[in-house]
């Protein structure tokens, strides 16, 4: 579903049924979540070859991208923005592959920490590239002062939801 036309014209029917709809907040709050679905497929296509899907190629990239390359378990789920239970589930998927380890935090037996074993980190090498790969095709018609005013008008859309403007 790579067509937003007939979003937009629902949302046009819902802006003549009740004046004062925020029609073109409305639209970027569903063409965001059409984004984000679109790349997570195509993420997901990409990463399927790896026996990988989104959530734990995230989980991944983002242990990739950590100092040491570890996390605790609760900072790496507000990260990837999942739900304590379901980044358990793909931790554990993953510590049975043998791509991530549990240890016990240093100083706080009761915290978990995730850390990237060597297949992990060996696999995340192969599969970020690809994945960057499809995010600069998608932005390749824009410029890089475009990017930064999206990026710039996105992290204000986030500190207004987050109650931060």
């Amino acid at each position: 579903m790579s067509d937003f036309g007939p979003t937009d014209q629902r949302l046009r029917r819902v802006e003549a049924r009740m004046p004062g709809f925020p029609v073109d907040a409305m639209r970027l709050v569903r063409m965001t979540n059409h984004l984000h679905k679109t790349f997570r497929d195509r993420t997901n296509a990409l990463v399927k070859k790896y026996d990988l899907a989104d959530s734990s190629y995230t989980v991944l990239a983002i242990l990739y991208g950590c100092v040491d390359e570890s996390s605790s378990a609760s900072e790496l789920s507000e990260a990837c923005h999942e739900k304590p239970a379901n980044l358990t589930r793909v931790c554990d998927e993953l510590v049975a592959r043998g791509l991530v380890e549990r240890c016990p935090k240093p100083g706080d037996r009761r915290a978990v920490m995730i850390k990237l074993s060597e297949r992990g980190r060996a696999l995340a090498e192969q599969a970020i590239p690809e994945v960057s790969n499809m995010v600069i095709e998608a932005c390749n018609d824009f410029s890089p002062a475009e990017l930064r005013q999206l990026s710039d008008l996105y992290a204000r859309l986030l500190a207004n939801l987050n109650g931060r403007s």
